[in-house]
């Protein structure tokens, strides 16, 4: 590998592989999150409350589903760029969303203690506290009828899935159609979408009530 740089390892192949391989993870991460979501809607609405195991379930896979998008975002930033428009605020939550997942030791303290007492140490931090000074990022079963199930507070998971299918559809476009046997069937939506509102479907979406 002596000489090598990782502009020479990811050529046009490799970049339209990593893209594609993190939309497929990122959209399987939803997948799995996003019925424990619509899950905890029908059962509120019933008077009741997700298990224990199905709110632990929600969380992690809510985890990982951050830990793909930052990837993918990743992906996306190579050269040549993918054109895949991002809205900014978007591609923010997701990274510090990301980072504050992963040093939850020192961001449990600050973002889950009402009304806030410190401020964050460091940037991302910051910047998400600045966007959101009554929410934080830990809260994995978010959702409201106009805009759904949300990953964080300014990103919902119907925003990630427009830019997953147009990231599949760039890849798949740009002389790389054998990749698409790499992409597994998508799993029934949890969710009905009806009159601009977004509604689970019920106890048949996925994890019970």
């Amino acid at each position: 590998m002596s000489g090598s740089s990782a502009g020479d390892y990811f050529d046009e192949g490799m970049v339209n592989r990593s893209r594609l391989l993190w939309t497929v993870a990122t959209r399987r991460q939803l997948e799995r999150w996003e019925p424990f979501v619509a899950a905890h809607v029908f059962a509120l609405y019933g008077r009741r409350h997700l298990s224990h195991v199905d709110i632990w379930a929600a969380e992690l896979e809510h985890h990982f589903a951050m830990v793909a998008a930052r990837n993918l975002i990743r992906a996306l930033e190579l050269e040549p760029r993918s054109t895949v428009a991002l809205d900014p605020t978007i591609r923010a939550e997701l990274i510090e969303g990301r980072d504050l997942l992963e040093h939850w030791v020192d961001n449990l303290p600050v973002f889950n203690v009402s009304p806030r007492q410190r401020e964050p140490r460091h940037r991302s931090g910051r910047e998400f506290a600045a966007r959101n000074p009554d929410n934080g990022p830990y809260w994995w079963l978010d959702w409201n009828g106009k805009e759904g199930a949300k990953l964080m507070p300014h990103v919902s998971a119907h925003a990630v899935h427009d830019v997953l299918d147009a990231v599949e559809a760039e890849v798949l476009a740009d002389g790389r159609p054998e990749l698409a046997s790499f992409v597994p069937p998508r799993a029934p939506s949890p969710w009905i979408r009806e009159r601009g509102q977004w509604w689970p479907k019920g106890e048949a979406s996925g994890a019970e009530p």
